[in-house]
């Protein structure tokens, strides 16, 4: 079954994580930490792409957030960008924005190299008219720092994806690698992300044939301390033909400049 396999492959990732690592870090002097922490970003990319397709139909995407972390390890935060699903000609949509708002709890194993991160997470589109856009999503995700790199995995479930498509589950891999440039000021890494992605109700495709289907990424980072990141980046999915390319699910470049404060 579809939602069987999701399991093992997320235990599977979960598993390499584990044994890819010692077995604990090296403590790291305490520093005294806020009640409360704000943190916030924006970004400007030209293609706007969640889980292999793009959501402003190739073109331009602002977004930005916010979050308010407390140091027990519980968050709450927003994020919003603009969107285009290519139907406001029908009238089905309206919607120009996502807005999302989530909430959980963070934090790590002891002083090991694992952290987790459970919440949930609600998607807005404001103007959908009805056409059921706005879904929840449920997430628990791990991930260990390796000092030379770090290693990510988890488990996404909503209930009710988008449109009203019923059960959804997600199932990413991902990985950064920091490249040592000798410097405090310029920093570079490269990164990326293997998901799995599956409808397990019956007869619920992704493009009128597929009910499951493999996204993938992998690009660079350029920091510059205390400015902003640059990030270029290549996406493809597992899945193709006609409808692929009307729903833009192929292949696919992003440059991104953001600035987290």
């Amino acid at each position: 079954m579809k939602f069987t396999k999701a399991i093992a492959l997320a235990a599977l990732a979960a598993g390499f994580i584990a044994t890819s690592a010692p077995a604990m870090a090296q403590d790291a002097a305490a520093e005294p930490t806020p009640d409360f922490t704000f943190t916030g970003n924006i970004a400007l990319t030209n293609n706007y792409i969640f889980r292999g397709f793009s959501q402003t139909n190739g073109d331009f995407a602002v977004q930005g957030g916010m979050d308010l972390s407390h140091k027990s390890g519980l968050y709450v935060g927003t994020w919003a960008s603009n969107v285009e699903f290519k139907d406001g000609a029908t009238g089905l949509n309206d919607s120009t924005f996502e807005i999302d708002v989530y909430a959980g709890y963070k934090g790590t194993f002891g002083n090991s190299i694992f952290s987790y991160d459970v919440g949930a997470i609600f998607y807005a589109y404001p103007g959908d008219a009805g056409t059921g856009y706005d879904y929840w999503e449920f997430y628990a995700k791990l991930n260990a720092d390796l000092g030379f790199m770090t290693l990510g995995t988890g488990f996404v479930y909503s209930p009710d994806f988008f449109a009203n498509t019923g059960d959804m589950i997600n199932v990413p891999l991902n990985f950064s690698i920091p490249i040592p440039l000798g410097s405090d000021t310029w920093g570079l890494s490269i990164g990326g992300q293997l998901g799995y992605n599956v409808f397990t109700e019956t007869g619920v495709t992704w493009d009128g044939i597929h009910d499951d289907y493999w996204n993938w990424n992998i690009g660079l980072t350029v920091a510059i301390t205390d400015w902003f990141n640059v990030d270029l980046r290549y996406h493809d999915t597992s899945l193709n033909g006609v409808a692929c390319k009307a729903l833009r699910c192929d292949e696919q470049f992003t440059a991104m400049i953001s600035r987290a404060f």
